[in-house]
């Protein structure tokens, strides 16, 4: 008998659940100890697997009542095994670990214990840099369990004081904390996930949702959490259903993640999604994980009950044909979503999903998306009903082909069409008016390609696209600035890594050689992108769609003194358009240390003795991102 590929991918799931499970089950309910003030009370503003902006939430956030300074406790024996500082991201933050095989987290410290920022700040010294990622060595620096190894902050990327705490696998991958043993005494929840809303979308250009194509949003009922504002759905074809929902903890009004969701169609398991651990190599596929364009859109990030191709994350334990849902006409499926936390709370929505036909002839309200709206693979088209002719001409590169409205009501005709097809160019309605369209390319996922036109090119590299993107793209000179412009559709694909650009400038520039690229997505706000300049061609370096310009920065960063007290000098550095690079400070013609906290735009000093008097020529070098430098010089007496 010849085994299917399913089969494989089930055995493949099960065999990779089986190591995590028995990680939880080794670890022993009192191993660890709760990392910050253990005898009270603590609030989470974040919890194992929330759904951020651009990766799963990692651990736990425990929240610091807005003050910094609190003792932050080893959670159990073991030995610092990595110290990084630096301004991103975790900030200074300490790595333990453990005799049992996992480790232990603790980011976004105020500063280190006494030993550990002596070790630290020898080795700044040693490297002349404020960043560093440490290693010591094993059993170098050996800690308790309950010993103070640091003190909470809002360093690295936190927007908040509080404690990012995360427990480690042997393999690294991160665990819940909350599945361990912590008590509830020391975070309470007894409040059961919200189920705020659900969207049933389409999955190819023939399905349909209430007679039409595209994604639909129902709001769920807060009297009665069982069921949607409409307790029935009419479908056609493969749908995918999405979860707007999150998990409240007592005494706090953040807004967590949900970690365990079930699909039940009619009453059997369908799909379920545990995110009982993470993988950092895969923290980029929340992008994927949930519908992107939806966020962009509406601003709220739902969770894909669904597995989309280019999706490789590992915790959908349960997926009958990856968890799309086939109706056929008159067939009735009753769908129920399950949603539980950490701590067992449970909620339940359910509602019914029943086949009819597709039908040309709606009488439902179209919405009317501008002149075009692009949904995967689809091109929708929109125009106003007319009583004699509705067909649309689409022309491509190569021909055109004539299109009759897919679905109609009274007011508007819709057109669908398959981008897989043809890559429109030009659409004529037939009232004779034209909508420019200008598809540039079809790019396949997981493979390398390359564009070219005569003024910009485009190269993908294999792993820059989660699946195949159709793409708009222009190059052109604004008519206020003479600077070029270049545009790539609009921020509805996100992309898992860089797209390598070349523009050949067409603009006109006082000394281009100062020019950079810069996104003006804000145009407000620019962000810098950078560039090299060659031969009359930029090459650059994007990480996301919209629109980029080419902008000089002649300001040098601002530096200023603020303070010469105790023993240390403190700076206030700041730079308005490309940010700040990096710095650099002697005294006496030595490196001298600065400490940086962006978030204040401040630098202050430290010794590594620390008795030695702050004595002498003090020199500030500060530099930006387009090269730009300020010094600053004091004599201090």
């Amino acid at each position: 008998m010849r085994l299917s590929k399913k089969y494989f991918l089930w055995i493949y799931l099960v065999l990779l659940a089986a190591p995590l499970q028995a990680q939880y089950e080794n670890i022993d309910k009192d191993y660890f100890e709760f990392p910050i003030q253990p005898q009270k009370e603590n609030f989470l503003s974040g919890n194992m697997g929330e759904l951020r902006s651009s990766h799963f939430h990692a651990g736990l956030d425990i929240k610091t009542d807005g003050k910094q300074g609190l003792e932050v406790l080893s959670a159990a024996e073991g030995y610092v095994s990595r110290i990084r500082v630096g301004t991103g991201g975790y900030g200074n933050c300490i790595y333990i670990q453990h005799p049992n095989g996992t480790s232990t987290v603790y980011a976004h410290l105020r500063n280190f214990n006494e030993i550990l920022a002596q070790y630290t700040l020898k080795e700044q010294y040693k490297r002349k840099s404020f960043a560093v990622n440490l290693f010591p060595r094993r059993n170098e620096l050996v800690v308790k369990k309950g010993e103070i190894i640091g003190y909470s902050g809002n360093s690295g990327s936190s927007t908040g004081p509080h404690l990012h705490f995360e427990v480690r696998s042997s393999d690294q991958k991160v665990l819940d904390p909350l599945r361990i043993g912590f008590t509830e005494f020391q975070v309470k929840d007894n409040i059961p996930p919200a189920l705020e809303r659900l969207a049933v979308k389409t999955m190819n250009i023939n399905a349909r949702v209430n007679d039409q194509f595209g994604r639909f949003e129902f709001d769920v009922r807060h009297q009665n959490a069982q069921g949607l504002n409409t307790d029935t759905i009419y479908v056609h074809g493969q749908v995918g259903i999405e979860l707007y929902a999150y998990d409240k903890l007592n005494g706090a009004s953040n807004r967590n993640g949900v970690p365990l969701i079930d699909v039940y169609v009619n009453d059997n398991l369908y799909f379920r999604q545990d995110i009982d651990s993470i993988d950092f190599a895969l923290q980029k596929n929340i992008l994927i994980h949930t519908n992107y364009q939806a966020e962009r859109e509406t601003r709220r990030r739902f969770n894909k009950l669904y597995v989309d191709d280019g999706n490789p994350l590992h915790f959908y334990t349960e997926r009958k044909n990856d968890g799309f849902i086939k109706v056929q006409p008159n067939e009735v499926k009753k769908v129920r979503i399950e949603a539980e936390d950490a701590y067992g709370n449970h909620s339940t929505v359910s509602f019914v999903l029943k086949g009819v036909e597709n039908i040309a002839c709606i009488s439902e309200p179209i919405k009317v998306r501008d002149d075009s709206y692009t949904l995967d693979n689809t091109l929708m088209l929109f125009q106003k009903r007319d009583s004699l002719n509705n067909k649309i001409t689409v022309y491509n590169k190569t021909g055109s082909g004539v299109y009759e409205p897919s679905y109609y009501n009274n007011e508007h005709n819709v057109y669908l069409i398959d981008l897989r097809k043809t890559l429109p160019k030009e659409v004529v309605y037939a009232d004779g008016s034209k909508h420019e369209i200008e598809y540039a390319d079809r790019v396949p996922a997981a493979s390398e390609h390359s564009f070219l036109t005569d003024s910009y090119s485009l190269k993908f590299s294999k792993s820059t696209l989660f699946d195949t993107i159709y793409f708009r793209a222009k190059h052109y000179v604004d008519e206020k600035t003479k600077h070029d412009i270049f545009q790539i559709d609009d921020d509805i694909y996100p992309l898992k890594g860089g797209i390598i650009a070349q523009l050949q400038i067409l603009g006109e520039y006082d000394s281009l050689e100062q020019y950079q690229v810069y996104s003006i997505d804000n145009p407000r706000r620019p962000s810098f992108v950078g560039g090299n300049i060659k031969d009359g061609k930029i090459d650059f370096t994007l990480y996301g769609f919209g629109k980029y310009t080419l902008m000089k920065d002649l300001e040098p960063p601002i530096v200023k003194k603020r303070s010469v007290q105790n023993n240390i000098i403190s700076v206030i550095i700041s730079d308005e358009l490309s940010g700040i690079n990096n710095f650099e400070a002697k005294l006496n013609g030595e490196w001298l240390l600065m400490n940086y906290e962006p978030k204040l735009n401040l630098l202050w000093s430290e010794q590594l003795d620390k008795n030695k008097p702050l004595k002498g020529q003090f020199e500030l070098k500060v530099a930006d991102n387009a090269g730009n430098e300020s010094i600053l010089k004091l004599n201090i007496e």
